[in-house]
């Protein structure tokens, strides 16, 4: 599971700072998120989204 940090965590012995993006296990994730430590983010590797766009045809 991937998550952003809120907070200064040390991980694996690395003091980490907010903003760090970490794929952990989910309960290590979930525990992390419970306590307000981080926050869950999309997975690194998934594309972004398309954008939904509206065209009309015939112009």
């Amino acid at each position: 599971m991937n998550i952003e940090l809120l907070k200064p965590h040390t991980h694996s012995g690395t003091t980490l700072a907010p903003g760090h993006q970490l794929d952990l296990d989910e309960a290590t994730a979930l525990w992390l998120i419970e306590v307000g430590v981080a926050k869950a983010t999309a997975a690194l590797d998934e594309p972004p989204s398309k954008p939904q766009t509206t065209t009309r045809k015939g112009d």
